[in-house]
């Protein structure tokens, strides 16, 4: 839903400031941008409380981190490039790391996680008087 309705207008657009080449990239950001507000959203649904803005800057740092790497792979020869096992193993790093700080917190800070588990223990008794053996 993000790339016809956030990255082909910023594309666009950006096309004719800065070029095609680098086009993409204020795009991208752009959709990091929009969902992380998206989610931020979707976290004050959750748990009713002002927004701590972690999950935003969690969208807005893995946009640039995305960004980065388009810049990478413009400007640095295939040969100079990090083993995909590598940069794949970074990736998943990056993305654990900047979670733990960035994208969980707030929900185990309003007790989501325990809401959820409660919601999952009250489904299965109920299941299991609807279910006859």
């Amino acid at each position: 839903i993000l790339r016809p309705t956030v990255y082909y207008p910023i594309h666009r657009i950006s096309t004719r400031l800065v070029g095609s080449r680098w086009a993409s990239l204020p795009a991208i950001i752009s959709v990091f941008v929009v969902s992380g507000l998206m989610h931020e959203l979707i976290y004050y649904y959750l748990t009713r409380v002002a927004p701590t803005w972690e999950v935003t800057w969690f969208f807005i740092l893995h946009g640039v981190a995305v960004a980065a790497e388009v810049v990478v792979r413009k400007v640095v020869p295939e040969k100079m490039r990090l083993h995909p096992v590598v940069s794949g193993a970074s990736a998943l790093g990056f993305v654990a790391v900047t979670a733990v700080w960035l994208f969980f917190p707030q929900l185990l800070r309003n007790g989501v996680d325990e809401k959820t588990i409660g919601e999952y223990c009250k489904l299965m008794d109920l299941l299991k008087g609807l279910l006859p053996f």
